[in-house]
């Protein structure tokens, strides 16, 4: 850790009544600079992508991010996700990280650690976090009823295995029954053996993916978030919404959108989502300041102000 750290000042603003504070706009720059490459990559490539979730309504509402918001959503069809994902690894800048922990869903990292060097610090705003955007995937749906009761079942069970693997043994999530147990079951609704021998997770999530996508190629009129379909069967979306991207305003850029926007957020946020409703706790940004925190007073050293924030 470097002494005598500059840090150039950000001011903060009121936005719609919520004072943004300077924490927050820095990781808000930090995050349009991550969208910046992942642009570069989308139009080099001829990937689609699109806002999706609280930065697309942001995007329709606020014409940036919602005041209280701490993150940034994108979506893409799996067709462009699989060919994204691919590039990325290679293409990204030097240090930077595609971040594969959940099943349909990746992050594109600037870091994988704190970072506390100058040189780091000028380059991303005075920002020293892990900062990330999210992209999920918008998958198919089959056809059928008895397929997609078969599909929704499958992708399920695997993701969630995956996702509690790395639990205790003697958690509550499973039931006192050995997740050696749980595995061998998802063998045999799968066909697909699973080696002791090698990461376990890493392949649950890998099984987990391809059961998302399945119906890649079915040529389905429906498509969805798997991770939310398999809880809300009312969460579809004609295949026909895709096909049509525009772009709005987004801060000081443009953001690419689908051009039925007003049916995804109907969907995601209800007939009133034009009305703004104070939610999100920053659960993100308190869990890493408060891991810088530790290591400075391991380290016997004042914390920076220009790395606090308060929460309500």
């Amino acid at each position: 850790m470097e002494d005598h750290l500059k840090v150039t000042p950000m001011e903060g603003e009121e936005r719609d009544g919520y004072y943004v504070q300077p924490l927050l706009k820095r990781l808000w720059a930090v995050q349009l600079d991550i969208l910046k490459e992942i642009d570069t990559i989308c139009r080099r490539h001829n990937i689609r992508y699109f806002g999706w979730f609280g930065t697309l309504l942001g995007a329709v509402r606020h014409h940036g991010y919602i005041p209280w918001d701490d993150d940034m959503d994108l979506a893409m069809v799996r067709e462009d996700y699989e060919r994204f994902r691919y590039y990325a690894k290679t293409e990204l800048p030097t240090g930077w990280v595609v971040s594969e922990e959940y099943p349909t869903w990746i992050c594109i990292l600037n870091t994988n650690k704190f970072q506390l060097d100058q040189k780091f610090l000028d380059r991303f705003h005075g920002c020293p976090f892990i900062t990330g955007v999210d992209i999920f995937c918008i998958d198919h749906t089959p056809q059928s009823i008895e397929d997609e009761e078969l599909h929704i079942n499958m992708f399920q069970a695997v993701n969630s295995l995956c996702l509690n693997w790395n639990l205790p043994e003697d958690d509550a999530q499973w039931n006192g029954v050995s997740k050696w147990s749980y595995l061998a079951e998802i063998e045999e609704l799968t066909s697909c053996p699973i080696d002791r021998q090698r990461p376990v997770k890493a392949q649950l999530y890998f099984l987990a993916d391809r059961i998302a996508a399945m119906y890649w190629e079915d040529g389905s009129h429906e498509m969805t978030r798997l991770t939310r379909f398999s809880k809300d069967r009312h969460y579809r979306i004609p295949a026909s919404c895709f096909e049509k991207i525009i772009e709005i305003p987004f801060e000081h850029t443009m953001l690419p959108v689908l051009e039925d926007y007003d049916l995804i957020c109907r969907l995601d946020f209800g007939e009133n989502y034009m009305t703004p409703i104070r939610i999100g706790d920053h659960e993100y940004l308190k869990k890493q300041i408060s891991a810088l925190k530790k290591i400075y007073e391991t380290e016997g050293k004042i914390f920076p102000e220009c790395f606090n924030m308060t929460f309500e």
